[in-house]
């Protein structure tokens, strides 16, 4: 049996979330909507005001895990 090596790469490890839409093709509301159900991981906020940063590194973990 051959083993498979898989290799990926996060060009940033947070993006916006409108970078995010652009990364995924969804549409802004609909991943705005997709933070709000939790189903997008962010890093932790630490002021009301401090814009949404997509995790991109949890993302991924969980698009392993998921697979």
């Amino acid at each position: 049996m051959s083993n498979i090596t898989y290799e990926f790469s996060v060009a940033a490890p947070y993006v916006s979330v409108n970078k995010y839409s652009e990364l995924t093709g969804i549409p802004l509301e609909t991943v705005r909507k997709m933070v709000h159900r939790g189903d997008i991981i962010i890093r932790p906020k630490k002021g009301a005001k401090e814009k949404v940063q997509v995790n991109m590194i949890a993302m991924l973990k969980d698009a392993i895990r998921n697979s």
